[in-house]
């Protein structure tokens, strides 16, 4: 379950509608029994069928949850946001509070992505007036700022970074030998987490590096266009394709590896830099996410896409460590990691969010206004 259903759990009641297998896989996720009811933890959840999903069992579901809070975890997903928001916007479930979680979905660079069916979309959802009254969640000030640019600047807009997963296990990385490297790259397979940089910045490395892949295919065509790149790697260099990781294994694939390398276009948060950290690996990312200033912690090195060079140097300087060097980006990366996952003023924003969203439903949203 998401971090917030148990955290929350004590001021309020969580109802999951979401699928029975993950994003791009054929196979029904283990343990699930689809298309009903169950406690998962803190929350009913119900794991809808793609048959049963086709078949309307979504507006079925929405309907006779008798929720007081809509809450979306995305802004363009068909099923799971447009859908919800034409039944509300005609009257099939009452318009009670409304909350949109876009999820870095309003930056320009991943508008830029599918520009003109995203437009589209955009144009659609403002015609229909869908997202009247809705209160914005973002991660960041950053996308506070993005959702205003993109809807008005009297868009109500709360911030609550999101809350990580806690590791289950707390243990040392693998043994590091001078000369040798295990990289993870943990996403999805799309254009805004930047795979093929990641492949080119390895193309002139030294020393024998093995470059594992995990994460859903989302595009298969820019994963063709990786796997041509991958092709062109020197021999010192391996990259492998290992699938899907469950949220529960996250955690033990990341302590597999030296070094978690994400060079995303951009993230409101970025759930898996998070984990990576709270696990002890040291991070190599873009500078287009919340988390700066890790080389002072000795927790990583977040740096600028337009110097490709820089991340060389910081893979190289990686490959020429000792156990003992890596232990010590080991302990810095831990450390943040735990000042994140422990920090109170997460759980009191989003008690905000949600307690701003009943008062909406109650008719009082007016003393909120659009605080940030």
């Amino acid at each position: 379950m998401p971090p917030i259903v148990e955290q929350l759990s004590d001021e309020f009641e969580f109802l999951v509608i979401t699928r029975d297998r993950d994003l791009g896989v054929s196979t029904r996720l283990a343990g699930v029994v689809p298309d009903r009811w169950d406690n998962h933890g803190s929350a009913r959840c119900l794991y809808l069928s793609t048959r049963r999903r086709l078949m309307g069992g979504l507006i079925t579901s929405v309907r006779r949850s008798r929720h007081d809070i809509l809450y979306l975890n995305s802004l363009f997903s068909i099923q799971f946001t447009l859908i919800p928001l034409l039944i509300r916007r005609f009257g099939f479930v009452p318009r009670r509070g409304l909350v949109i979680a876009p999820r870095g979905e309003t930056d320009d660079r991943a508008l830029a992505i599918k520009r003109r069916r995203k437009r589209l979309y955009l144009w659609f959802v403002h015609r229909l007036r869908l997202l009247d009254n809705a209160i914005w969640h973002a991660a960041t000030r950053e996308e506070a700022e993005s959702i205003r640019r993109r809807f008005g600047a009297k868009t109500r807009v709360l911030i609550a970074r999101d809350i990580p997963m806690r590791p289950g296990v707390e243990a040392s990385l693998p043994p590091k030998q001078v000369g040798t490297l295990e990289i993870v790259f943990l996403s999805r397979i799309a254009r805004m987490k930047n795979l093929d940089f990641a492949i080119a910045a390895l193309t002139a490395v030294h020393g024998i590096v093995n470059f594992n892949v995990f994460g859903p295919i989302e595009d298969r065509q820019y994963w063709a266009d990786c796997q041509r790149l991958a092709d062109r790697l020197p021999g010192n260099v391996k990259l492998r394709y290992r699938g899907l990781v469950k949220p529960d294994e996250v955690t033990q694939v990341i302590l597999r590896h030296h070094l978690f390398f994400l060079p995303t276009q951009g993230e409101s948060f970025g759930h898996a830099i998070v984990e990576s950290l709270m696990a002890g690996c040291p991070v190599l990312i873009s500078d287009q996410t919340p988390w700066h200033n890790l080389e002072a912690r000795r927790a990583g090195w977040e740096l600028p896409l337009s110097r490709p060079d820089l991340f060389r140097q910081v893979i190289e300087r990686c490959v020429g460590m000792t156990h003992a060097d890596l232990a010590t980006w080991s302990a810095g990366a831990r450390q943040l990691g735990r000042e994140i996952a422990d920090s109170p003023a997460l759980d009191a924003a989003y008690r905000l969010i949600f307690r701003a969203a009943l008062a909406m439903r109650n008719g009082e949203l007016a003393q909120w206004g659009s605080a940030t």
